[in-house]
């Protein structure tokens, strides 16, 4: 039995990396994201109001006695656009650098080899339903930024929206700073969670490879989060053991666009995150974990 299963297993390998190298013909030369744009989880439509095209939300059908205001859509326009604002840096870093990469957007655990025509090739890999010493909820997420580059390994960015009309909240200096405390320690639980799952993953195929993990809040300055840390040393010493520093230095608004005008990626922005990846990614050597063949073996396997 071991040996069919192991036969089983090499054979799928070969079939899925047949499959990267028909899609992706230049994964070793250039970056590729995945899906290619940024897709808004608020479902809008174009509409023409006195003769210009604006994005409207779409509203679901109305049941009787009910109206169509969504309880949520507010908080998913503004992580839509957080989402986007960190998608299109990428994409215009890795056009001008020439980074070679692949980028998914909101990448759920379950999703890794989950069609059901690979279980017999699975059924001895490493998989997020068998994660060691887990509780099921320890099993479910998603990755927000997951970055498989071919030099440095994985970096796994968690997105937040903390931020966005703050002014029109209404929220005191206090409440502010205590909600950006709250957001920050459920990213580096989420982070380390990603991390765990990610590490087993990989294990078969690249035990040890590099993981940089990293926090973007595109609505605050990074004034406005050293302020919100800076009372709280226990945050502090968790945030700089999650993300591996000896100071705090997260992804926020300087280092962004607008959210106005979020393809309008600006010289300073553009050098201030360039900073960043200088110091946490491009900074360190190579990881040696990450050869060709590896390289397209991860991405083989996300795609299935």
């Amino acid at each position: 039995m071991c040996g069919v299963k192991e036969t089983i297993s090499d054979q799928a390998q070969k079939l899925w990396l047949q499959w990267v190298e028909a899609a992706f013909p230049k994964l070793d030369s250039r970056a590729y994201f995945l899906p290619p744009v940024y897709v808004n989880r608020v479902p809008m439509t174009r509409q023409s109001v006195a003769g210009q095209e604006i994005l409207v939300l779409e509203s679901e059908p109305k049941q009787a006695g009910e109206n169509n205001h969504s309880p949520v859509q507010n908080s998913d326009i503004r992580d839509d656009e957080a989402f986007q604002r960190v998608f299109l840096y990428l994409q215009k870093k890795s056009e001008e650098n020439n980074e070679v990469l692949v980028v998914l957007s909101q990448f759920r655990f379950g999703q890794y080899l989950s069609e059901p025509c690979y279980a017999a090739a699975t059924a001895q890999l490493p998989m997020a339903k068998n994660l060691p010493n887990s509780s099921s909820r320890d099993r479910q997420g998603e990755f927000d930024m997951l970055v498989i580059h071919r030099l440095y390994g994985f970096v796994v960015c968690e997105v937040k929206a903390l931020g966005k009309n703050l002014k029109e909240s209404k929220m005191t200096d206090l409440e502010l700073q205590d909600n950006i405390r709250k957001k920050l320690r459920d990213a580096v639980s989420q982070l380390d969670k990603a991390e765990a799952m990610l590490s087993h993953l990989v294990s078969d195929i690249a035990p040890g490879l590099r993981i940089t993990k990293t926090i973007a809040v595109p609505n605050l300055k990074t004034c406005q989060v050293q302020q919100a840390i800076s009372g709280d040393p226990k945050l502090l010493e968790d945030l700089c053991q999650c993300l591996r520093t000896n100071q705090v230095d997260i992804i926020c608004s300087e280092q962004l666009s607008e959210s106005k005008t979020p393809q309008d990626v600006s010289n300073d922005m553009e050098t201030n995150l360039g900073n960043w990846w200088q110091r946490h990614v491009a900074g360190a050597e190579p990881d040696s974990h990450m050869t060709d063949v590896v390289y397209r073996t991860l991405v083989a396997r996300r795609q299935q």
